[in-house]
């Protein structure tokens, strides 16, 4: 039972002067150039407590394996053209510097599964980007480097920052310029010579101005900010999405809260004079934690299309998201972390039967985040009724 939601808007994008958009000329059909699309998924925050560590940990094979955690979601995630998170946690690479909350370094096994199970972007300008100091900076962007997985907010140098501070991403002909931001590092310093992106109004400015020089069809701004474990998205955040998009920016995925925020999308000009609709979700809540109660023990995959057509206007479309919950399997041995996209649990008759308790935890969640999202302020058309 997935939410469903159509959107009527159409965005409409001008060249700004830029000429060829792309490296690549669209196929010529009967008509022109055919129309193209790219499906996007976005999910919040990925973390690793101390309790998921255990978890991972694979004693017969003397490893830490994560993939067991992603695989009830991988199709979901795989399914997408482009598929975008939160890696909130450090890949320092020091058993001894594998720690959870408050300050996170993680193996490389997570990355692994994370490329395994289909995402593709992951921002890693959060307030735990700093946890394990230079090393976990400089060394989180090599493995990710290493992985295949793309990612901008960190960066190891100066010549790194300046030359990737905008990442560029082309799909189906298709171009998407990522920036990245967070509200802080729970007071720790950036380590000296690496840059860490701060939620700053003249440095935004400058790398959507940057980002346009660039010619994209898209700007996505994934950013972290707002009120822990707070569901509605505070006047720090409306006003910064609002400057956002009055600099040009189209789509903003936000993380930090740790529970699931609504998500709007309105008509507004921005300071070029270009009039269009923009979509901001405010918090895609915790994909993956240990954190436990209610409101803070899932999130969604939040999906969304962007077509372009032959005369290149693009539409936002097919809007929908899936709530997923956070299962923590427990038996004699061990606990089994798992993520479970709840509308195909709600008979619990899957492989993975969940006991009573686990299974009303998970009805609730599903409950809270209809309702929730159902009072987001954005033209739908459903035919979905809530769950009773």
């Amino acid at each position: 039972m997935l939410k469903k939601i159509t959107i009527l808007f159409v965005l409409v994008f001008t060249l700004l002067g830029c000429g060829i958009r792309t490296q690549i000329p669209p196929p010529e059909g009967p008509e022109g150039p055919r129309a193209t699309q790219v499906t996007i998924a976005a999910v919040g925050d990925i973390m690793v407590h101390g309790a998921q560590l255990k978890s991972a940990w694979d004693a017969e094979r003397d490893t830490y394996d994560f993939a067991p955690v992603f695989s009830p979601v991988k199709d979901l995630l795989s399914a997408a053209d482009v598929t975008i998170g939160n890696l909130e946690t450090t890949l320092p690479g020091r058993e001894k510097l594998y720690r959870g909350y408050p300050r996170f370094g993680t193996p490389d096994a997570l990355v692994a599964a994370l490329h395994g199970a289909g995402i593709d972007v992951l921002t890693t300008a959060n307030n735990h980007a700093c946890d394990t100091g230079k090393r976990g900076v400089v060394r989180t962007i090599k493995v990710l480097d290493g992985s295949g997985i793309l990612h901008t907010g960190t960066y190891r140098n100066k010549s790194e920052y300046e030359s990737q501070r905008i990442l560029m991403v082309e799909r189906n002909r298709i171009r998407f310029a990522f920036i990245s931001y967070t509200y802080g590092l729970n007071g720790m310093p950036i380590p000296k010579g690496t840059y860490v992106n701060l939620i700053d109004k003249e440095l935004i400015a400058e790398d959507i101005k940057l980002a346009r020089e660039q010619c994209p069809d898209v700007i996505i701004v994934l950013i972290h900010w707002g009120t822990e474990y707070e569901r509605y998205p505070n006047q720090f955040q409306k006003k910064t999405a609002a400057f956002l998009f009055s600099e040009g920016a189209d789509i903003v995925l936000g993380s930090h809260p740790h529970v699931v925020q609504p998500f709007e999308l309105k008509s507004i000009t921005d300071k070029y004079g270009d009039t269009k609709p923009r979509l901001v979700i405010y918090s895609l809540g915790n994909f993956v934690s240990n954190q436990r109660d209610r409101y803070r023990d899932g999130g969604i995959i939040f999906n969304f299309t962007i077509h372009k057509d032959k005369d290149t206007a693009l539409a936002i479309t097919d809007v929908r998201y899936t709530p997923t919950w956070v299962y923590v399997h427990r038996t004699a041995d061990k606990n089994q972390f798992y993520i479970l996209p709840i509308p195909r649990y709600l008979t619990n008759d899957q492989p993975l039967h969940l006991p009573d308790e686990a299974y009303q935890k998970m009805l609730t969640f599903y409950r809270d985040t209809q309702l929730h999202l159902q009072t987001s302020p954005i033209q739908i058309k459903t035919d979905e009724a809530p769950l009773d």
